[in-house]
């Protein structure tokens, strides 16, 4: 069972360095509190992508942290928020060009706002 186990682990790793563009880090510039006082900052995370419009993945800046599911022109998520608790978000992203994209998102949890990111993958 372990060797068998140990075949499966080696032959995940080699299919993950053939096919590397599958996974790609991602760097976005997000404004948050549209609607009121406008915060600005900068998160970082991974997108892998399960078909040609679907795909998935997870960000953080540091504090508010997510995993999200997106497809086509949407996206869904959940994580938290680093301190009031569980956050859901549900938005729709358009790419400007090629690996630069937009997001608008809503965010829900104790008080919810609009988001705005810029984000540029790799």
């Amino acid at each position: 069972m372990k060797k068998n186990l140990l075949i499966i682990l080696m032959v995940t790793s080699l299919t993950s360095l053939i096919f590397p563009k599958d996974i790609s880090p991602v760097l976005s510039i997000r404004y948050d509190n549209l609607a009121a006082g406008i915060t600005v900052s900068d998160a970082i995370g991974l997108k892998m992508n399960i078909d040609n419009s679907k795909y998935t993945g997870f960000d953080t800046d540091g504090t508010d942290y997510r995993i999200y599911v997106g497809w086509g022109f949407g996206k869904i998520g959940f994580g938290h928020d680093g301190t009031a608790g569980t956050e859901y978000t549900i938005g729709a992203n358009y790419e400007v060009i090629e690996n630069i994209s937009l997001d608008l998102d809503y965010v829900i949890n104790t008080a919810e706002n609009l988001r705005l990111a810029l984000q540029i993958s790799f």
